[in-house]
């Protein structure tokens, strides 16, 4: 079976320039235990000369990296500048993009790292009908780092303080993916004069497991220094997407602050959990689940994906014990992300909600 060689030249340039000294030093080394002192010294003085010159090019490289980044933050700014507003938070601003009009208002909230732009082909359509938002959280998309933990109590109250500052009037019909299921369930129960019905998307569940590895740890950390200068732009490992929001998604997830946030909400994780599980019954709350398809059709040959699929299952019909009014749609065809694969399943579980407060 032949075997395919594929050369990186850059790689190649950084593995040999990284490597070099170590094989003079072993070179030196070597020089030294046979008795030849003459050769072992000619080697350290040429090896001060290259860990000299090494130093010169990670600098140069770190400056030209820096102002790769900086031109292109500020092109971005010019030419994908936030669809919405940005509201002050004590400090800190986050941002809100609210389009049509009618109640009650719908509130939409992505997943563990995201931003308003999942909602990209859920929100026209719902704004045909209602008043809808959706928002980026603190670190997120447009919004300005928060200096608060990243725990469902405190980003319920965080989006209850934007909303009312921007001028926005319950009731709301609040709209959750994943993990921004804990942050819309904790709202209700903290503000539940306020919630018209809840939708869950593929929903994020208190008792699922959801480890952070250390691989996982030591990628977001490289992402976010090596951000600010340009190495994951470069590299294409931030943005992505369809062409249509793709540029917009490099200009939110290539800064360096975006993985500060993704790392201190996935560490939370555990802890959220604890709070969303010790939260009671929603009583007679409107509520949808809407879940993905467990019978589709696996991206890669997994032997455990069918069981894993109806352990995830049985996590989304526990959700239905939370009310007495609640129903569950399963959106054939999706994976986890049903708002981009099914986001007519996703629109119309809300406009049932809307309808039946709105009396339309």
């Amino acid at each position: 079976m032949p075997i395919s060689v594929t050369f990186h030249p850059v790689r190649s340039a950084v593995v040999l320039l990284l490597g070099l000294p170590f094989v003079m030093l072993l070179a030196a080394g070597v020089a030294a235990i046979t008795a030849h002192h003459d050769v072992s010294r000619s080697i350290f003085r040429a090896l001060r000369y290259v860990f000299g010159a090494e130093v010169v090019f990670v600098v140069v490289m770190a400056a030209v990296g820096a102002l790769y980044q900086a031109i292109s933050i500020t092109r971005e700014q010019r030419l994908y500048p936030p669809p919405g507003k940005l509201v002050d938070i004590d400090g800190y601003r986050l941002h809100l993009y609210c389009s049509g009009e009618g109640g009650p208002t719908v509130i939409l909230d992505y997943g563990r790292v995201g931003s308003y732009l999942d909602w990209y082909y859920v929100q026209p359509q719902i704004a045909r009908f209602a008043r809808v938002c959706s928002y980026d959280r603190g670190g997120y998309g447009w919004s300005d780092p928060s200096p608060k933990p990243r725990l469902p109590s405190v980003m319920a109250e965080e989006l209850h303080t934007l909303l009312a500052r921007a001028g926005e009037k319950p009731p709301y019909v609040l709209v959750g993916h994943s993990f921004g299921s804990f942050d819309v369930l904790m709202y209700a129960h903290k503000y539940r004069e306020e919630v018209a019905g809840i939708v869950l998307v593929d929903g994020a569940h208190p008792d699922q497991r959801f480890p952070f590895h250390w691989r996982d740890k030591l990628w977001l950390r490289a992402m976010q220094f090596t951000a600010p200068f340009g190495l994951p732009r470069w590299r294409h490992w931030c943005g992505g997407g369809s062409p249509e929001i793709a540029p917009i998604k490099t200009a939110i997830f290539c800064r360096a602050h975006i993985y500060r946030t993704d790392y201190d909400q996935w560490a939370a994780f555990s802890e959220g959990a604890d709070e969303v599980r010790k939260l009671g019954s929603l009583g007679s709350l409107p509520l949808h689940v809407v879940s993905r398809d467990p019978d589709r059709a696996p991206s890669s040959s997994d032997p455990a994906f069918s069981t894993r699929e109806q352990h995830w299952l049985k996590l989304q019909q526990q959700f239905l014990q939370l009310s007495s009014n609640a129903t569950h749609t399963i959106a054939t065809g999706s994976g986890h992300d049903v708002m981009k694969a099914r986001p007519d399943v996703v629109v119309e579980a809300i406009r049932k909600i809307v309808v039946n407060k709105s009396g339309l």
